[in-house]
């Protein structure tokens, strides 16, 4: 009975990780159907598939993590001032989460997804960091304007593929609304004066608005688009090469609110600012505050037509001995337009498909990525790990760190 049971075992422990040998992920799975819904097609489960994943990611393009988690914070100014960039401070953020169910009927593939997308960014002045870290001189004046770039989008729908011709074409329907839509003109900035009697005066602003479906009185702004894709597979019904179409604009969201800030400004003067601060005194001499921050409903007719970024991808998988390498790349017309692209490494036999590495640039940020995956046949769990930067230095000084993980059950 014991060997029996124990013979039981072993075989069910063998089906289970049977497919411990399957082709690598390198990007092409469902979970990356963002950049192309034929991906949908290419799970390691062949009749349904419940997946979910999620990532985020921040940098910087001056301060690395070891400065700021070290036993001792020392942070030296003048470094700080000479690897900020001419164009400015960079801090980068991104994050997304989604979940999908897929099912397939032979060449037929059917399901259901949803999706939520968050893109942050911040330029700070290269002229601001210098007055902080370098100090100031007398009769001069500082200014400087910040770059300001809010994207967060919530989506869902529903995609067919089919293999036909040798291809695997799929498209996907669905609908999105824009949870926090910055305009063009968000911006803050500052001015600076100082004399030669010490005195400094200065203002602090900031200016813009920015959309959202969501608001007192219930959800308003739903937009719908398409995205289409194909894939061709190799002998061994993996993906070779592909190129999507992603957020084909169809009709536009119009959000039904507006968070207005409203010429929000600071101003302030101070004398002696040296003795005031070892005196425990109020910095200023005096300062005011005018301006507002107020969300609002808007009327119809003001209300802003918005689409998510229309996308072109595509990939390559050059598969050789051990290791399979996929480069990929997609053009982003946003405003402004950007270009993601990246190249992945990863094993292709077992236990070498368990591991990968990956390096590029996407949604600002360049990271460089190493990753651990269990590619079970019925459980599927990835995990990644990238050190991210604003610039491509920020990868080795680890000057901000992303995380993914992704799971799928199934058969």
């Amino acid at each position: 009975m014991k060997r029996k049971l124990s013979a039981i075992a072993i075989w069910v422990v063998l089906f289970l990780a049977g497919t411990v040998s399957l082709w690598a992920d390198g990007g092409l799975g469902p979970w990356n159907h963002s950049t192309n819904p034929a991906f949908f097609a290419f799970g390691n489960r062949e009749f349904v598939e419940f997946g979910m994943s999620a990532n985020t990611a921040i940098g910087n393009s001056a301060l690395g993590l070891s400065d700021v988690f070290s036993r001792v914070l020392v942070i030296d100014l003048d470094e700080v001032y000479s690897n900020t960039p001419d164009d400015g401070l960079r801090i980068g953020a991104n994050a997304a989460a989604e979940i999908h169910l897929a099912l397939h009927f032979g060449k037929l593939g059917l399901g259901f997804y949803t999706d939520t997308y968050d893109l942050s960014r911040i330029v700070i002045p290269r002229s601001f960091i210098g007055l902080i870290t370098q100090g100031n001189e007398p009769n001069q004046t500082y200014n400087g304007s910040s770059e300001i770039l809010q994207r967060s989008f919530a989506l869902a729908g529903t995609f067919a593929s089919y293999q036909i011709g040798g291809f695997v074409v799929a498209g996907k329907f669905g609908v999105f609304s824009p949870m926090l839509y910055s305009d063009e003109n968000a911006q803050a900035g500052f001015t600076l004066e100082t004399a030669t009697d010490g005195t400094i005066r200065g203002e602090v602003f900031a200016s813009g608005d920015i959309y959202t479906a969501f608001g007192e009185d219930g959800f308003q702004g739903l937009g719908f688009n398409v995205s289409l894709g194909m894939v061709r597979p190799d002998e061994e019904g993996k993906p070779l090469y592909g190129a999507g179409l992603n957020n084909i604009p169809i009709a536009a969201a119009r959000p039904g609110y507006i968070i207005e800030v409203e010429q929000l400004r600071y101003d302030f003067e101070a004398t002696d600012l040296l003795d005031r601060l070892e005196g425990d005194e109020d910095l200023f001499t005096s300062d005011s505050q005018v301006g507002d921050v107020e969300t609002r409903p808007l009327d119809s007719s003001d209300q802003p037509k918005i689409h998510m970024p229309f996308s072109v991808s595509g990939f390559y998988r050059f598969a050789i001995p051990v290791i399979d390498i996929v480069p990929d790349a997609e053009v982003v017309f946003d405003n402004p337009v950007r270009l993601n692209a990246g190249i992945a490494v990863e094993g292709n036999i077992f236990p070498a498909n368990l591991f990968s590495v990956g390096f590029g640039r996407r949604d600002y940020l360049w990271y460089a990525s190493a990753g651990l995956r269990v590619p079970l046949r019925v459980f599927e769990l990835a995990i990644q790990v990238a050190s991210v930067g604003t610039v491509p230095a920020g990868i080795f000084n680890v000057s901000g760190l992303g995380a993914t993980i992704s799971l799928a059950v199934g058969y």
